[in-house]
């Protein structure tokens, strides 16, 4: 079932700019994040054999995952979408985290559709999350917007939500849309 779920989530990944009644702008990136970070995750095993069944999917090499997770362990999987390609990579506690990033945007995506999906996903985490004020940060000749949601527990227990573009500062480069939910374990007394 997760499979197919996946792969609809693929279906809509934008190809084109869509017709307007047909979908939405960042659709796909949306769908599969809700699919996978949203009602799979943290269950990596249950994430893993989904994103073997989507087809056109395959696993990073650990130099491709190095690129995306730095040093952190984790896992990931490429798989195209039109123009572009999709990104799905799982860290590893203690920081516990899943991103859906999509490559070679404009950065556009349908921002009320966001905040629904962001809504549906604090109340299956229980609420208490507090938005956190939206950041730009560079790091080498790369701008990032961040924006999202938290929470954090009194046992040290923390979770958020965030949504970041990345963009090259060079003329013609493309946008990196990334859609990362992290949980952060208790703290064992």
């Amino acid at each position: 079932m997760i499979a197919v779920l996946l792969y609809l989530a693929l279906q809509a990944a934008p190809t084109s700019p869509p017709p307007a009644a047909a979908t939405y702008r960042g659709e796909g990136q949306m769908r599969l994040f809700d699919t996978i970070c949203g009602h799979v995750f943290p269950d990596d095993a249950r994430v893993a054999e989904g994103l073997a069944k989507v087809p056109g999917a395959r696993a990073l090499t650990p130099d491709e995952l190095r690129i995306y997770l730095k040093d952190d362990p984790g896992r990931g999987w490429i798989m195209p979408a039109g123009t572009s390609r999709i990104v799905v990579t799982i860290e590893a506690p203690p920081i516990h985290s899943c991103a859906v990033r999509i490559t070679n945007t404009d950065g556009v995506i349908d921002e009320g559709r966001w905040q629904q999906l962001l809504a549906g996903a604090q109340v299956r985490s229980g609420g208490g999350f507090v938005a956190m004020a939206p950041q730009t940060f560079d790091v080498g000749d790369i701008r990032s917007q961040a924006s999202g949601v938290q929470k954090q527990g009194k046992d040290g227990a923390a979770e958020a939500i965030y949504l970041i573009r990345s963009t090259p500062r060079k003329p013609g480069f493309a946008t990196e849309i990334r859609m990362v939910r992290q949980i952060v374990a208790p703290r064992r007394p």
